[in-house]
């Protein structure tokens, strides 16, 4: 028996738990093109899939806490799960924590429904919810932290190691406003694409953008694009690579354009 995978596994686990001291965080977008689809409700067992991360940030300048404030983030860990419950329906569940570089400073829950209600299309119905650690972020004078739900649609095309899925939620609950200095409304949808890509299956390469709007299908005040690279050394370790943008489109009431940007560099463990 092969013990090096479960080792392994069970190490970064625990260094996860006790060594993770955890910006706006979104969720994000790594295609798996080869997983093995076994119905939670059909075999009545849960398989899972995912990946636990750990990556450092530098440079970047995305601030520490919610109201994008505090030092620099530094360091995320986290995990990614995907639990099929059909054949199309799946759901997504995420949790990335932050570290300035000495202490926890925020952590971030993702969850996603994903229903295919045809071949290209996909029903997606999502809660975000991003709380700082020991910090109060504050907006108007009030406690302030990120929480979210939505529900929208996706566009996705799959040929070979290939995916594209052009895709458009809109907000039923947001606090989240628009602009990077907070001065917008409160959003009331975002839009974008994602593009996954495997070369022989070892180099991956995973992007997404997406604008965020304050009125429904209009241009929007700020976007986010992600850019990862990832190296697949053996099965169940990878390097991963990558870099973020978070800019202003247009000047906020305020007269501010602001941007944020970082480098990533770290490791995955698929499972």
């Amino acid at each position: 028996m092969n013990f090096k995978k479960p080792i392994t596994i069970i190490i970064v686990f625990f260094l996860f738990v006790f060594y993770n001291k955890s910006i706006y965080s979104h969720e994000i977008f790594i295609y798996r093109p080869y997983l093995d689809k076994k119905p939670l409700f059909r075999e009545n067992k849960i398989t899972i899939h995912g990946e636990f991360f750990g990556q450092l940030q530098l440079p970047s300048t995305f601030p520490s806490y919610n109201d994008l404030r505090g030092p620099d983030d530094r360091w995320n860990y986290g995990f990614q799960n995907i639990i099929f419950l059909t054949e199309n329906t799946a759901l997504l569940a995420q949790l990335i924590t932050h570290d300035d570089g000495h202490k926890r400073t925020k952590f971030d829950w993702h969850f996603s429904l994903r229903h295919s209600l045809l071949e290209n299309l996909i029903l997606i119905i999502g809660h975000d919810s991003n709380h700082d650690s020991d910090y109060q972020s504050t907006l108007m004078g009030k406690p302030y932290y990120v929480n979210r739900n939505y529900i929208g649609f996706g566009l996705p095309f799959k040929a070979g190691s290939f995916y594209i899925e052009p895709f458009t939620w809109f907000f039923h609950h947001s606090n989240q406003r628009g602009h990077l200095d907070f001065s917008g409304d409160k959003l009331c949808q975002e839009y974008g694409i994602r593009v996954g890509l495997w070369l022989k299956e070892r180099v991956g390469f995973n992007f997404q953008i997406f604008s965020q709007t304050e009125a429904y299908f209009s241009l929007g005040q700020a976007f986010l694009a992600d850019l990862i690279i990832r190296i697949k050394l053996i099965d169940f370790f990878e390097l991963s690579l990558g870099t973020s943008l978070w800019k202003d489109i247009q000047k906020s009431q305020l007269g501010n354009k602001k941007k944020f940007y970082k480098f990533t560099w770290g490791i995955a463990i698929p499972f």
